[in-house]
C-alpha cells in the first residue's frame, strides 16, 4: 500500500460508548476543514450505524438509502466487497474498489462533497464463519490467515490515488471482520 493516502481508525472493544457519533462527528469536521482532501470511509460494523448517519440519519432515510446500496447490483458496501472475495479469497488481482463505493452527498446534503462510503452491512455477521474457516484453511505454499487478513487492505491499495484519507469505524467485536480493519 502506497503512504500517500493516511489511514486512521475508530476502534475500541466495548459497545456503546459513543465512537460513532465521534466518528461521524470527527469525519463530517475533518471534511469540512480540509475541503480539498478526497476521504473515504469505510464502515466495518454489521449494524452500519455509520453510514446510516452518512446517508440521512433517522430524520432524512438513512436506514432506507442504506437498503438501496444493499440492494443495488453488486452490493455497495462492505458485505458485496467480501461476497465478492469469498469465491476466489487469496486472489485479490480481480477485484476493484470503485464498485463498491457510494457518495454519501447523493442521499443527503449536509455531508461533505469529498467524502465517499465503503457502507457497513448486517452481510457480515453471517460471512464470518466463512471467513475465519478460509483464514485457518492449511494450503501448501499459501498463508491462509494473511491473505483474509489483507482484505481491507487489498481493498484499500486499489483505492489509493484516488483518496487522501481513509478512516475506518470498526465493530468493537473481536470478529473476523473486526480482525480485518484493525489489521491496517
Amino acid at each position: 500500500m502506497s503512504s500517500l493516502m493516511q489511514v486512521l481508525g475508530f476502534w475500541n472493544n466495548k459497545g456503546g460508548t459513543g465512537k460513532t457519533s465521534l466518528s461521524f462527528q470527527t469525519i463530517c469536521a475533518f471534511a469540512s476543514q480540509n475541503a480539498q482532501s478526497r476521504i473515504l470511509v469505510i464502515d466495518v460494523c454489521p449494524q452500519a450505524n455509520l453510514s446510516e448517519l452518512l446517508l440521512g440519519g433517522q430524520e432524512h432515510e438513512g436506514g432506507k438509502n442504506l437498503l438501496v446500496l444493499h440492494g443495488n447490483a453488486g452490493r455497495q458496501s462492505i458485505g458485496g466487497y467480501f461476497q465478492t472475495r469469498l469465491p476466489k479469497p487469496f486472489d485479490n488481482a480481480a477485484v476493484a474498489s470503485s464498485g463498491f463505493i457510494s457518495k454519501p452527498r447523493d442521499y443527503n446534503s449536509y455531508i461533505p462533497d469529498n467524502i465517499s462510503l465503503l457502507a457497513g452491512d448486517p452481510l457480515l455477521e453471517l460471512q464470518a464463519n466463512a471467513i475465519s474457516t478460509l483464514a485457518n484453511t492449511q494450503i501448501p505454499g499459501t498463508d491462509s490467515w494473511v491473505a483474509i487478513v489483507s482484505w481491507i487492505r487489498d481493498f484499500i491499495a486499489s483505492a489509493d490515488g484516488e483518496y487522501d484519507y481513509c478512516f475506518i469505524d470498526m465493530n468493537p467485536s473481536f470478529s473476523m471482520y473486526s480482525d480485518r480493519a484493525r489489521s491496517m
